[in-house]
């Protein structure tokens, strides 16, 4: 099961809003046990369902032209590979440790984290935080946000309906 959830107070993502912000975090029950959060990052950002793949490379497309970073639809590394100092995609994997992955993108417009906390053997919180910066990302944010939603709850429930989490 996703929903929505308060922000996690553990996260280490969590003091570094600025003024202007956008935040928000989904619940997810897992049917596997002793899993980190490495294998949940890697089991939903590793295999972006082909219609998120293709609205991404639509978005990449059109926000170069706004000062946006557009790169591949990548958003993870092989299991193996996920580590602190690696890029996957636009994303920076700033700390992976067995209870949260953060990762992050720095661009002109906007700072943006997301993180994998695991909050209990069988809950993890999918977090993103995006400092927006000008209002070109504030307009950007204004737009995307739900899509952003509702592209987050579907990539985690196709990880649970794969049975990858």
């Amino acid at each position: 099961m996703v929903s929505e959830m308060e922000f996690p107070v553990e996260t280490k993502i969590n003091g570094k809003e600025l003024n202007s912000f956008y935040r928000d975090s989904f619940s997810v029950q897992v049917n596997k046990t002793n899993l980190k959060a490495k294998n949940v990052y890697h089991s939903i950002f590793g295999f972006l369902p082909k219609p998120v793949q293709i609205a991404l490379s639509l978005r990449n497309s059109i926000v170069k032209h706004f000062g946006f970073t557009a790169s591949n639809t990548e958003m993870s590394l092989p299991l193996e590979d996920i580590e602190a100092g690696k890029k996957a995609g636009f994303l920076i994997i700033e700390s992976v440790e067995p209870s949260e992955v953060i990762c992050a993108a720095y661009e002109p417009n906007m700072d943006m984290w997301l993180s994998v906390l695991k909050l209990s053997e069988q809950e993890f919180a999918i977090s993103t935080l995006v400092n927006l910066k000008t209002k070109t990302g504030k307009v950007y944010m204004a737009f995307i946000k739900p899509f952003h939603k509702l592209v987050a709850k579907y990539c985690i429930r196709q990880a649970l309906k794969a049975g990858r989490i």
